[in-house]
């Protein structure tokens, strides 16, 4: 397959990743040479599933009980880890013509199973979903409707709340971060003008 872009390209691998089920992350790539020199420019990029790689270990350096044994300095597992050694990837490069072809493609999972219906709760596309809401929550918002009424509307327009993966909760903290953030920059500005006119003070 050629797509005209990289842009182009990486939306096909996500929209991909999420009807399946298993998020997707740039791995890595290679940048174009002029004249010995790198050009910011990508020759080739692979994207690899997110429970590709070894789990991470770290050293407990601590004494514990393992398997009812104290052991000191053992390599443990990061229990937290989503990698389980998955070998899923795609690889393309830039042709000749400036566009993007895929070369290489692992499309079987292992060691775990990508679920389609939980696609919505997997972080990157999570956090897609919510940027794709945040214009429409604070024009609401800025014209008085509540946030309830809000989550409402918004999970009508996707069939009920069931398709929609943001949360009223998740709206409600969207808001209140902008409002601390526009406090803080209140506050800076204040600041920064209290300066001015002391130092104003000191010059006369």
């Amino acid at each position: 397959m050629v797509f005209l872009t990289l842009d182009d390209l990486d939306n096909f691998i996500r929209r991909y990743a999420k009807q399946q089920g298993f998020g997707i992350v740039k791995a890595g790539g290679a940048y174009k040479q002029e004249k010995g020199k790198t050009v910011n420019e990508r020759r080739n990029c692979t994207w690899k599933c997110e429970s590709g790689g070894k789990p991470d270990a770290r050293i407990r350096a601590s004494t514990r009980l393992l398997n009812g044994v104290s052991a000191k300095g053992v390599k443990m597992a990061n229990s937290k880890t989503k990698k389980v050694g998955c070998p899923v990837m795609l690889h393309a490069k830039v042709t000749n013509d400036g566009k993007w072809q895929i070369r290489n493609v692992v499309l079987q999972h292992q060691n775990h199973e990508p679920i389609p219906s939980i696609s919505k709760y997997i972080s990157m596309f999570h956090r897609e979903d919510l940027n794709a809401v945040r214009r429409r929550l604070f024009q609401h918002h800025d014209e008085g409707v509540s946030i309830p009424q809000i989550h409402s509307a918004l999970a009508a327009e996707r069939n009920g709340v069931e398709n929609f993966p943001v949360s009223e909760r998740q709206l409600r903290n969207v808001v209140d971060k902008e409002k601390r953030l526009k406090m803080m920059e209140g506050d800076a500005n204040a600041m920064a003008a209290d300066e001015e006119y002391t130092k104003g003070g000191e010059h006369e």
